[in-house]
């Protein structure tokens, strides 16, 4: 029992990929009884499965991959339970976010980062409407990781972030839903957006030697 123990609690690499890895079987085993007495929610518990790495820090990678998958599963729930589904991964995985950009950004790499003078201008204008601005990046397709950067650095209150963060997120969720609902895009159509565009950026930075992921943090 200890040998199994010790093997499921032993580190996967990085913090960041170990925090992943667990969330998502997290996910995995948290569906199998879901699935199991509720068997019509199939489609929702693959949503929420797909919602982790494409909300994590390996989201950037795959930009497109989440809102293609809330409007298929729309086909088979109401646009309100898949919403509800969507937006509660996606504060999850900004909870686990949080810590992985927390933990990355106390690096001694990024030590002189608040004091650049960039950073310290987006903080101070972060902090001038800190909840509004939360609201918006979660609303609009512009990327969120900055704000969440931001928000971290200006040590803004956690849970205030993912309340703004949900707010934010749940009518832009549900429009994806309700597009979904009425418009029945052909699933292979949305795989390809899905994946497509996955495809296409990590093949633009392996072709310009660029790692996957430098640039979701604010050092440029």
């Amino acid at each position: 029992m200890r040998r199994i123990l010790r093997f499921l609690t032993k580190p996967r690499g990085r913090k960041s990929w170990s925090i992943f890895l667990w969330s998502t079987a997290g996910a995995a085993l948290l569906g199998i009884p879901i699935v199991i007495v509720f068997p019509k929610s199939v489609p929702l518990v693959w949503l929420a499965i797909i919602g982790i790495p494409a909300n994590s820090p390996l989201g950037p990678v795959m930009p497109t991959l989440f809102e293609p998958f809330v409007m298929e599963v729309a086909k088979y729930n109401a646009p309100l339970l898949v919403t509800t589904v969507a937006t509660g991964v996606y504060v999850y995985m900004e909870f686990v976010n949080w810590h992985v950009y927390g933990w990355i950004l106390n690096w001694d790499r990024f030590n002189a980062l608040p004091e650049k003078r960039w950073i310290k201008w987006g903080v101070s204008k972060f902090a001038r409407f800190p909840f509004m601005t939360i609201l918006f990046f979660a609303a609009t397709p512009v990327p969120f990781w900055v704000v969440r950067c931001l928000a971290i650095l200006k040590k803004y209150p956690l849970g205030i972030f993912l309340v703004a963060t949900a707010i934010g997120r749940f009518p832009r969720f549900y429009m994806y839903a309700w597009l979904g609902d009425k418009l029945l895009v052909p699933t292979p159509i949305l795989l390809a957006v899905a994946f497509g565009t996955a495809i296409i950026l990590v093949t633009w930075k392996l072709l310009h030697g660029r790692r996957m992921l430098e640039d979701t943090i604010l050092d440029k």
